[in-house]
């Protein structure tokens, strides 16, 4: 993988200065700049794939450095001070204690990027990491990407999780938004470091995880809570919204937010109802119903539905027909061709 600055060793009279280096038989320019003593970053303007203990020679003088490590994250001061007592020594270091001194530096590092720097090959990267785990160094949160942090910063982020979802449960909070997680434990839902906190965190709980929140599923519903849920879905049937919206419910009912939103999650843990993207919900019953007369129709009428064809099938309106039609594409259902659609469910 190549880098566009790398930290190196070297020895020199001046803080900062600008030289050339030659990177097989051609000349690389190159900005040089002092971290601590005999540590020095130097930047590229082009990417260059170097490798660790490598060394390099000056293009028109006398002398060389030995490259030590990609420049893998933007360093305040105080980062670049701990990355300077990190690279002490690296050279003589083991690939094992290189990984335990960065991650005293980084909370994350991507090892797969760096196997050619370090001319690993894979299965020996992984024997080294697991070993660290089993020591209790290092968490692997993911093998594909060589994806690591800190065995300390991993049960720090998880006791903090664990503490909010125990909190939660004991107060009978019935969903618990990614959102609220996220912000609890200062980590981006979208990460895969928060999916596999999310997994481990919530194995010690009665719960289901949805696709953007996590559902108490075993706390047992009060009859104030059995009575809101039965209203919300007899407000929502008798207006005839089979396909609705969170602000539907709040408009045509007087629950409060938290209220609408605990019945909504818990009626989708049930399987009442269908969640069709992150803002339309739809009843199960109704759903599979819908599903019945799409095989129906590929029998009797051939593979390809227009939108004609489904107003036919269900009276919805144009709005409707979109949100279903973008949920059947994405879970292989239906293949967009054109402004038609092909079934891709057995009839």
């Amino acid at each position: 993988m190549r880098f566009n600055a790398y930290f190196v060793r070297l020895c020199h009279s001046q803080d900062s200065f600008q030289g050339s280096i030659l990177d097989g038989d051609k000349g690389v320019a190159a900005s040089f700049r002092k971290i601590a003593d005999n540590l020095y970053s130097v930047h590229f303007k082009s990417q260059l794939e170097l490798r660790f203990r490598q060394k390099i020679d000056f293009r028109n003088a006398r002398g060389s450095f030995t490259v030590l490590l990609p420049v893998l994250s933007q360093y305040n001061q105080r980062k670049l001070k701990k990355m300077a007592f990190a690279l002490r020594g690296i050279e003589d270091k083991s690939f094992p204690e290189i990984v335990t001194a960065l991650l005293a530096v980084e909370n994350f590092l991507e090892m797969e990027g760096l196997l050619y720097f370090f001319s690993l090959e894979r299965r020996e990267a992984i024997e080294a990491l697991t070993g660290l785990e089993l020591a209790q160094q290092a968490k692997v949160i993911n093998l594909n990407y060589l994806f690591v942090t800190s065995w300390e910063h991993f049960q720090e982020s998880l006791a903090v999780l664990e503490a909010f979802l125990r909190r939660a449960h004991e107060g009978r909070e019935r969903t618990v938004k990614f959102a609220q997680l996220e912000k609890e434990v200062g980590v981006p839902q979208e990460s895969v470091y928060f999916k596999y906190l999310l997994k481990k965190g919530s194995q010690g709980f009665p719960c289901r995880i949805m696709p953007s929140a996590l559902v108490f599923s075993q706390l047992p519903l009060s009859g104030e809570e059995k009575a809101r849920m039965a209203d919300i879905e007899k407000v929502l049937r008798t207006r005839r919204m089979t396909i609705f919206t969170f602000e539907n419910v709040q408009k045509n009912t007087a629950y409060s937010i938290k209220q609408i939103n605990d019945a909504l999650w818990y009626m989708l843990d049930e399987e009442k109802l269908l969640q069709l993207d992150e803002q339309h919900f739809m009843f199960s019953e109704e759903y599979g119903k819908i599903i019945n007369r799409l095989k129906k129709f590929k029998r009797n009428q051939g593979d390809v539905l227009t939108f004609d064809d489904l107003r036919s099938l269900t009276a919805y309106t144009r709005k409707y027909l979109i949100v279903l039609f973008e949920y059947w594409d994405g879970q292989n259902i239906t293949r967009r061709v054109g402004n038609k659609r092909q079934i891709l469910l057995g009839a």
